[in-house]
């Protein structure tokens, strides 16, 4: 997976940069025709959780498209893995994205972390 700064973030997740975050780390797989994406961010007021969790929702929504917009993902399978593999939980002013085989594992042990 490779990091996302600068203006591929900025692509990727509009307003993200401009929400004050103690940290924001965002990888994706480099290669399109996988579904592997990670973003974790811990906002310094929890009063931007909610704007997080918008940014993430449309980037999920960009991915995967509509009737009359192709998805981001490009590939058939793609845009499936976003739709049926992505989620977006929150512990506190932590907030995460992941869209990856497997992210019912990948929630449970973010969420295990604030247990």
């Amino acid at each position: 997976m490779m990091s996302v700064e600068g203006e591929t973030l900025e692509n990727y997740y509009p307003g993200l940069a401009d929400i004050a975050a103690r940290q924001c780390l965002v990888y994706y797989a480099a290669i399109s025709a996988s579904v592997g994406e990670i973003a974790l961010v811990e906002v310094e007021s929890a009063d931007d959780v909610q704007a997080v969790k918008d940014i993430f929702q449309a980037r999920i929504d960009y991915q995967v498209g509509d009737e009359t917009n192709p998805g981001g993902a490009w590939y058939p399978a793609s845009i499936e893995g976003w739709k049926n593999n992505s989620r977006i939980v929150s512990n506190g002013n932590y907030v995460m994205l992941v869209a990856a085989d497997g992210a019912d594992d990948i929630v449970s042990a973010f969420n295990a972390l604030f247990a």
